[in-house]
C-alpha cells in the first residue's frame, strides 16, 4: 500500500510541476520582483494542490497582516515552502545552490526566491537590497533566522542579519511557528535533517497517508530605527518557541 501511494502521489506531482511550468510560461509576470496580488493568488493556488499531493493537512492559528511583511519562521523541512506558500503570497530568502537545481531552481525564481550564498557579506548587502525592493513593491518576505533546518523539538538561535531592511522601512515582523505529525512519525521523524537527500527524504515522507501540520502566525511586531535586530530577532525567536511548546503539548 506505501509503495502505491508513493507511486501514485509521484505521477500526481510529475504532472502538476508541468502544470506549474506552464503557469509560469503563460500566467505569471517574467519578473518577480514585479508580482501584483494576482500572480501570488496563482502561486497559492498552485501549492495548495501540491499540498494535497503530498498528503499535508494544514491547520491555521493567527492571521498573517496584510502587506508587506516581514515573516520569520523556524525552519523544519523543505514542505515548509510548499506549505507557507499555500497560506500566504510571499517569497523567501533560499540557499543559492537552490538556484542551480534542475527545474526546481527556476520554479523557485519565478515563485518569489531571493537566493543567498551563505557566509557572504556581500551576498547578505545584496539580499538585504533586494528585500527593500520587494517591500517598496509591497511584496511579502519570509526567511527562516535559524539558517538551516532543525528537528521541531527545539529552537536554533536566530540570525538577524536580514532584518536589517525591514527594519529601515518600518516593515513589521510576523512570527510564524510550523509544526508536523503524523500517524507513523514524530515531527523529529519527518524533520529533513542529518544529511538526508532530497530524494530520500521526499519518498520517505511522501508514503504517509496524511501529514498534519500545525502553523501559527504570531501577533507582529512592530520595527523601528531605533530597536536593534538582535533585539527584535530575539523577541521574533521567543515568540516562535512559545507557539511551538503550545503546538508539542497539544500532540
Amino acid at each position: 500500500m506505501r509503495l502505491l501511494r508513493r507511486f501514485y502521489r509521484l505521477s500526481l506531482l510529475g504532472l502538476h510541476i508541468v502544470w506549474g511550468a506552464m503557469l509560469i510560461i503563460f500566467a505569471l509576470g517574467s519578473d518577480p520582483t514585479k508580482h501584483q496580488e494576482r500572480d501570488w493568488r496563482v502561486i497559492t493556488t498552485w501549492m495548495k494542490r501540491a499540498c494535497k499531493i503530498f498528503g499535508l493537512r494544514v491547520s491555521i492559528k493567527g492571521t498573517p497582516i496584510a502587506a508587506p511583511v516581514f515573516f520569520t519562521s523556524n525552519h523544519i523541512s523543505w514542505h515548509d515552502i510548499v506549505v507557507l506558500q499555500s497560506i500566504v503570497g510571499t517569497g523567501f530568502v533560499g540557499k543559492y545552490e537552490i538556484r542551480n537545481w534542475p527545474l526546481l531552481g527556476w520554479l523557485a525564481h519565478h515563485g518569489g526566491t531571493l537566493f543567498i550564498r551563505r557566509g557572504q557579506r556581500d551576498s547578505t548587502q545584496q539580499i538585504n537590497q533586494a528585500m527593500r525592493t520587494r517591500f517598496e513593491n509591497q511584496q511579502n518576505i519570509l526567511v527562516f533566522p535559524e539558517g538551516t533546518t532543525g528537528d521541531g523539538e527545539s529552537l536554533l538561535t536566530f540570525r538577524t542579519r536580514l532584518f536589517e531592511s525591514a527594519i529601515d522601512l518600518g516593515i513589521p515582523i510576523q512570527p510564524i511557528a510550523i509544526y508536523y505529525r503524523s500517524r507513523n512519525l514524530s515531527c523529529k521523524e519527518l524533520a529533513f535533517v542529518d544529511q538526508e537527500t532530497l530524494l530520500g527524504h521526499g519518498l520517505r515522507t511522501l508514503a504517509e497517508p496524511v501529514i498534519d501540520v500545525m502553523v501559527h502566525f504570531g501577533e507582529p511586531i512592530p520595527t523601528a530605527a531605533d530597536k536593534h535586530r538582535r533585539e527584535l530577532g530575539q523577541l521574533a525567536e521567543q515568540r516562535v518557541a512559545e507557539s511551538l511548546q503550545t503546538m508539542r503539548a497539544s500532540v
